[in-house]
């Protein structure tokens, strides 16, 4: 449910606390369920008119509400836990509060009939932290997901492989079983376990398959590996986003071709021959035909990326280097060699 408690009490944004509880205390005292016996409208309103006081009178989740707005607060909110019911023993006690609403023989605790206040009960087993509202059940929600970065290195992505992660993962609360709050018989108190949260953070270690040819910025989804459900409701799926490490030898070129860059002496430049380059799979022999030019590209066929589906090719860039000191005689043969075989340049 993602009900707007500003106009569910009728209030403004800028409404005081006292004008918040009094707008509280109207309301509920005019659809309270046993003021109004089996009304399944009045006992909806009921629940709803709770929550949005349990949102507005706590300043921290008033904030959240605010900031985040009314969609992301109940899905995301509380750092992706979602928005969980908090009817802390410190902000208001409802034995009191009800007693003040129905301070008459049919709902107080020393009525007649000898009942403790109303037959509504915030806090019982099975009804979570709202009670079950005369028969209501709170519905079952599926937890938030969660997203964390992975660093791979440039071989894990390109070849797959299996990782060991551990990692701080939140889960129900066995305690609470994930309501948040505990009855001990004279109202709901926040569980002690998780603080009201309904989960509790623990250390687990769990494994990602991450696939061949897998590219940076790619998620691997983990699913159930996200935040816990409420009421039942499947956990929510982590998302692992992939951060590939460059690699000091090969570029990815698109999906499955790779490239790299190969140093080529002039005189193998000039006479051709055969070179040794690096691949995936170790090193491979390229034919160098005489007359290569500087930037001059090579392809490898099959020596690239195999992603499972398909294959692709490894391009090698030639750059060919030039003596850096050349002796009188070695200008004399380099002369000759320019009669020889002259280059022709069109301009």
């Amino acid at each position: 449910m993602t009900l707007d408690p500003y106009k569910t009490l009728g209030v403004e944004k800028n409404a005081s606390p006292d004008s918040i509880k009094k707008a509280y205390r109207n309301l509920a005292r005019k659809y309270h369920p046993d003021v109004n016996p089996n009304d399944k409208s009045a006992e909806e309103k009921f629940k709803e008119l709770s929550m949005a006081y349990d949102i507005l009178s706590d300043p921290n989740k008033k904030a959240e509400y605010d900031n985040l707005g009314r969609e992301a607060f109940f899905e995301r909110g509380f750092n992706g836990a979602g928005y969980k019911p908090n009817f802390d023993s410190h902000s208001f006690s409802f034995d009191d509060i009800f007693a003040d609403f129905f301070a008459n023989d049919k709902f107080n605790s020393s009525s007649k009939t000898g009942r403790k206040n109303s037959s509504f009960s915030f806090g019982t087993a099975d009804g979570g932290p709202f009670g079950n509202f005369g028969g209501f059940t709170k519905k079952a929600t599926k937890g938030g997901d969660r997203e964390l970065k992975l660093t791979l290195s440039f071989r894990e992505a390109v070849n797959g492989t299996e990782l060991t992660l551990e990692l701080d993962m939140p889960e129900i609360c066995s305690n609470c079983q994930g309501q948040g709050m505990i009855s001990n018989g004279r109202g709901v108190r926040n569980c002690p376990e998780c603080r009201g949260r309904g989960s509790v953070v623990s250390r687990q270690t769990i494994k990602a398959k991450v696939p061949a040819g897998i590219k940076d910025g790619q998620k691997i989804r983990l699913r159930g590996k996200g935040f816990p459900g409420e009421n039942g409701g499947q956990p929510g799926d982590l998302n692992l986003i992939v951060q590939v490490s460059p690699d000091p030898v090969f570029v990815r070129e698109g999906d499955v071709d790779l490239k790299l860059e190969k140093s080529l002496s002039l005189y193998d430049a000039l006479l051709g021959g055969k070179i040794e380059v690096p691949t995936l799979s170790g090193p491979a022999t390229l034919k160098i035909p005489a007359g290569t030019q500087n930037g001059s590209k090579f392809r490898l066929k099959g020596k690239g990326v195999n992603s499972g589906k398909k294959t692709g090719d490894l391009y090698v860039a030639v750059k060919v280097l030039l003596p850096t000191s050349i002796s009188e005689e070695a200008k004399e043969l380099l002369s000759q060699l320019k009669e020889l075989a002259p280059v022709h340049i069109d301009n």
